[in-house]
Order: C-alpha cells, then structure tokens, then sequence
C-alpha cells in the first residue's frame, strides 16, 4: 500500500495540472432544487384507441367476412 506522503504528492501533481473549477453558484442551486423536485413524468395510457378506428376496423371485417361468405354460397349452389 502506497504511503500518504506519495499519495499527497500525487493529488499535489494533479492540482498543478488541472486548474480546480468553481461553478456558478446560482447554477449549482438549481441543479439541486431540479435534482431533488424532478418534474412529473407524463405516460400515454395503454388501450386508448379511437372510436373511429375501431369503427372503420369493424367495416373492413364485415366486409371481408361478407365477401367469404357470398363465395362460399356460390360455390355451394355451383355443386349443385
């Protein structure tokens, strides 16, 4: 393990370095109120759909399942 007089020398060497920063105060006080105030988080709710959808959804359907059943009439009466 390194002795403390090495490691004080070391931070001594970095301090010489790298010039300390000193944030604006200002900033760093609403960092803190954002940081302990988050604004609320807004979800989408699930299953929201819209009634014209399901109505033009429903449409589609009907109208395929009547087009299949009108062949498969047709093709009943053709054995025939």
């Amino acid at each position: 393990m390194q002795t403390p007089m090495v490691i004080n020398g070391f931070e001594n060497d970095l301090e010489m370095l790298f010039k300390p920063v000193e944030p604006n105060p200002a900033f760093v006080e609403s960092l803190a109120v954002r940081l302990k105030s988050p604004k609320p988080v807004k979800l989408e709710k699930a299953g929201n759909t819209p009634l014209l959808l399901i109505i033009i959804g429903s449409g589609l359907l009907a109208g395929v399942v009547l087009y299949i059943l009108v062949r498969a009439i047709r093709a009943f009466f053709r054995k025939v």
